[in-house]
């Protein structure tokens, strides 16, 4: 009895432990800074520790094998691994390196496990009223919109994105980019709004699948349509507002002319009629976002670094220069390109040629494999919104390198989601994915 009463003392901490872990990620704060850990580390490491020690003494070793990380995930970590045993600073290698097998590996099987155990636990109808994940999920991402709408209309900007944005970026921004009322710091509890609008892409596509009929109710489906419209409203990255709007056009696609014709409709009305009349003309800030030339008539700073990166691929296919050596050695490859200098906006390299460029090739292809091979289970499963989700990511991290902290957990939920199976009871009505 005592045995039994503990395994079942553990799996409730395990699960509550993996849904808090998922309500902590979403963020850049730090309680840690060197390394750099923030809450959804700390909560991840002691509820991997807690279901490590449950599979231990009840012997578990099927759960363990069901949790176990997709084929892409090791062959990244691997291919990450290698290149940071080359890398000119292997310090800040292996800090990446360490924060890769946490998301890829400990992370992804934190939440497959924790996808596993809710199942049992809805299947058990004493226990139907357990985790109901997606409300929960669904009021941490409008708690970080809510954040993100008092920056958004702070008419002198407001100080809550300090707690989030390192000291120097802030410093940057607040000096030289735009002052306090600049578009990037509309960043809700992340440090820019890049960084804002990779969490939404992954976000805001599950949003818009439970409001086209995922999830159960006329409440939850107009909850998550009042998610994807605030989404949409807050989103000052213009690469993120598109892949989240391509993404819902094809959802909407997926489920007939019926569906698509209005939803069209009304991201036409929105784009025309209701951005431009915004109080930050979102438009405009969009256009600006991913423009190829500033108002000075000057090669935005993003493209030319993109070509820089290349030649870093084109230098070092393999293994690159090692990851988290992007910065030190970019550098030297500009070549004839102009270098433009002084302060930069935060998070405008392309992610792929970041991986490139660090990790080699065979990282880069392994991180496509692994996204891909997620997308394509998630479309076959019938689970659109994981797909759109992934695709929305993969569309904006060409402008954006989003594998940061606080984007890293969200990511590897998604990828664990999409590849769960469907089923047809969830203690929270039909899963809205």
């Amino acid at each position: 009895m005592k045995a039994e009463r503990l395994h079942g003392c553990l799996q409730t901490a395990f699960r509550w432990g993996a849904l808090l872990t998922l309500c902590a990620a979403p963020t850049q704060w730090t309680l840690i800074n060197n390394p750099r850990l923030g809450p959804a580390d700390l909560l991840l490491a002691a509820t991997a520790g807690v279901w490590g020690l449950d599979i231990l003494l009840t012997r578990g070793w099927r759960r363990l094998w069901a949790a176990r990380p997709h084929w892409t995930h090791l062959l990244f970590a691997v291919c990450v691994g290698a290149a940071a045993c080359v890398a000119a600073s292997r310090g800040e290698a292996f800090k990446e390196l360490v924060q890769i097998i946490e998301y890829f590996i400990v992370g992804a099987m934190v939440f497959t496990a924790f996808l596993h155990e809710r199942d049992s636990a809805v299947a058990d109808a004493s226990r139907r009223a357990a985790l109901p994940l997606f409300p929960v999920l669904g009021a941490v991402t409008a708690a970080v919109l809510a954040l993100a709408a008092l920056q958004y209309v702070a008419a002198e900007g407001h100080r809550s994105i300090a707690r989030f944005a390192e000291p120097k970026t802030l410093d940057v921004i607040v000096n030289v980019l735009g002052g306090w009322q600049s578009p990037l710091l509309v960043g809700g509890t992340f440090g820019n709004r890049n960084v804002l609008g990779g969490f939404l892409a992954l976000a805001l596509p599950l949003a818009a699948a439970g409001a086209l009929g995922g999830a159960r109710g006329i409440v939850a489906r107009g909850g998550c349509a009042l998610l994807l419209l605030a989404g949409l409203a807050l989103t000052l990255s213009g690469a993120a507002y598109w892949a989240v709007v391509i993404a819902v056009a094809a959802l909407a696609a997926a489920r007939g002319v019926r569906t698509f014709i209005p939803v069209a409709a009304a991201l036409v009305l929105w784009q025309t009629a209701v951005l431009p009349r915004l109080p930050r003309e979102n438009d405009l800030c969009h256009f600006e976002s991913v423009a190829l030339y500033d108002s000075a008539g000057q090669p935005a700073r993003r493209y030319p670094e993109w070509q820089a990166a290349a030649s870093m691929i084109l230098t070092h296919p393999w293994l690159g220069v090692g990851p988290g050596n992007y910065q030190r050695q970019v550098g030297p490859f500009y070549g004839q390109v102009p270098n433009a200098t002084g302060p930069a906006e935060p998070d405008i390299q392309n992610l792929y040629l970041v991986l490139g460029a660090t990790c080699g090739l065979p990282a880069l292809l392994a991180f496509w494999a692994l996204l891909a091979t997620a997308a394509a289970t998630a479309h076959r499963t019938g689970r659109p919104g994981a797909a759109a989700a992934l695709a929305a990511f993969a569309a904006a991290a060409v402008w954006h390198p989003l594998l940061v902290r606080g984007l890293g957990l969200p990511l590897v939920f998604v990828l664990a989601l999409a590849r769960h199976p469907l089923q047809e009871k969830a203690s929270d009505g039909t899963d809205p994915v």
